[in-house]
């Protein structure tokens, strides 16, 4: 397409032509095509231009004259022109105004589109306000570099670039990470702030799910990490609007200098070298190497001096880092399971047995996990240190599995000896068995001491030992007849062994002890 003449261009052929200069003339010293000066010359003759009384005209009457004169084809939709520049002018989107539009005319969206971007935006420009740069303002974002080969893994990789730069000195901290989850995103920004030495008042993140769970004009909902970072930290999450890039512009036109200039050259050089996928371990090098070198140290035309001169004037605003450093809580939902437990991070913890069916927030960092119910913390624990562990809580269970996890025979003798020793005693020996399980027994003698009370099974099980008897039966006999209290009458001999009332006395057949008559 030919480009368009100037006025200054048109007002040099048109004192030509004044001058007697022909149309083959004009083209062979200005080289304007003819179709042009003949179109010109015709212009020129209407109005009386190039009479030599006649003044030329002015730079606006030639513009208005010359181009308003350019007919441009018509269009179905110039019947809706008017309407649809007060659509454009009240933001209504293309989808709105085509729905607008709807049966009164056939053409497709994309045609609309087109329309209002060739023929009604140009005419309407928009007045833009220059943003002046802030100070401590932080703008952070991810750029995607390429693929690039892992030794540690030995496999290729994507590699993603985060940028965190200052809005006022335009230094950025810049890091070469390989995804996109909420922890990296957290540890980037922390790097960052260390990097500075200084925290930004505000900090500009794009609508990515790291940083901003659901993107909305007025009330954006922030990623729950990404909320308790800044509480740890002091600065204020200002998320950029969604479809608005240019709320976060000088983030985004960073990353496009990494990937221009930085890693465009840093291929080469790896091509150079007989890499076609860069090599994973090399890049950050180069890439401190090339902010040391070129990126800290360039001249900002707007301002006129690096960002290292900038950032030094910059410092002051930034707020101080905290003592600790802050170890991220990492959000997540999960189900309380019937066993009363969560399941996360492939462990298992326990929750009161009253939230079982309840969907809960979960928060977890590298040392404990809490879990919330309507913003109300219901359980916290120190997080496991291997996979596919048990958590549990003795206090978050129902009575029923309390029972279930006492029914040990560990758990069993405590209780036991909490009754008495003769329980303890006797609930040993039964227990003591290789061959059968008898927790069951020792079990319903501790029940025992709910219904006759810990003395009289306490007294019950030492007479069940005395005679030898030690089982959950003769306990219970003993208790229902009353005979715990019953003075033993029996006589024992000196180990203790009872003796039956038709025993005879020790000696009796001893021949020293009977006369020759008794013998007789």
């Amino acid at each position: 397409m030919a480009r368009e003449k100037t006025i200054m261009e048109l007002q040099d052929i048109l004192k030509r032509l004044k001058a007697g200069h022909t149309i083959k003339q004009i083209n062979r010293e200005t080289g304007t095509h003819r179709g042009v000066i003949r179109k010109l010359k015709n212009i020129a003759l209407q109005n009386d231009w190039i009479k030599k009384d006649e003044p030329l005209p002015t730079e606006k009457q030639l513009h208005d004259t010359y181009y308003g004169e350019t007919k441009t084809t018509s269009h179905v939709l110039d019947t809706f022109h008017d309407e649809l520049v007060e659509y454009h002018k009240s933001d209504v989107s293309y989808i709105v105004m085509h729905q607008l539009l709807k049966g009164r005319t056939t053409v497709s969206e994309s045609t609309l589109r087109r329309y209002v971007q060739t023929r009604i935006e140009p005419g309407i420009p928009r007045a833009i306000v220059q943003r002046q740069r802030e100070m401590s303002v932080m703008e952070v974002d991810f750029g995607r570099l390429g693929v690039v080969y892992d030794p540690r893994e030995k496999r290729n990789r994507v590699a993603y670039v985060f940028s965190a730069r200052l809005r006022y000195s335009a230094l950025a901290y810049r890091d070469i990470v390989y995804d996109q989850k909420q922890e990296t995103f957290w540890e980037c920004n922390i790097r960052a702030f260390e990097h500075f030495g200084g925290v930004p008042v505000r900090v500009v993140p794009d609508n990515l799910k790291a940083a901003v769970v659901k993107a909305s004009f007025t009330d954006p909902v922030v990623n729950r990490g990404f909320h308790d970072l800044a509480m740890h930290y002091g600065f204020l999450i200002d998320p950029c609007l969604p479809y608005h890039p240019r709320h976060k512009g000088g983030v985004e036109n960073d990353i496009k200098y990494v990937k221009r200039n930085f890693y465009a050259a840093f291929r080469m050089r790896e091509r150079h070298k007989g890499r076609e996928i860069p090599f994973a371990d090399d890049i950050i090098p180069a890439l401190r190497e090339w902010e040391r070198d070129i990126a800290n140290v360039r001249i900002l035309r707007e301002m006129g001096a690096t960002p290292l001169e900038l950032f030094e004037s910059e410092f002051p605003s930034l707020l101080p880092l905290p003592a600790d450093r802050f170890d991220p809580f990492v959000w997540a939902k999960a189900t309380v399971r019937e066993s009363g437990r969560i399941h996360f991070d492939l462990s298992r913890y326990s929750v009161p047995e009253r939230y079982i069916g309840k969907e809960v927030l979960v928060a977890a960092n590298t040392r404990k996990i809490r879990v919330f119910f309507d913003h109300e913390l219901i359980a916290e624990h120190q997080r496991a240190k291997k996979p596919h562990e048990n958590i549990d809580n003795p206090d978050h269970l129902g009575a029923r599995a309390r029972a279930y996890l006492d029914y040990t025979r560990e758990n069993l003798l405590k209780r036991a000896r909490v009754i008495g020793e003769a329980v303890y005693e006797l609930s040993s020996l039964v227990l003591s068995d290789p061959a059968v399980a008898r927790e069951r027994y020792v079990h319903g003698l501790i029940t025992l001491a709910g219904k006759y009370g810990s003395s009289r099974v306490d007294a019950a099980c030492r007479r069940a030992l005395d005679f030898d008897a030690p089982r959950y039966d003769v306990v219970k006999r003993i208790l229902e007849n009353n005979l715990d209290a019953t003075a033993r009458t029996s006589p024992v001999d000196s180990h203790g062994q009872c003796l039956f009332t038709f025993a005879r006395k020790p000696g009796y057949f001893a021949a020293s002890s009977h006369t020759m008559e008794e013998q007789a």
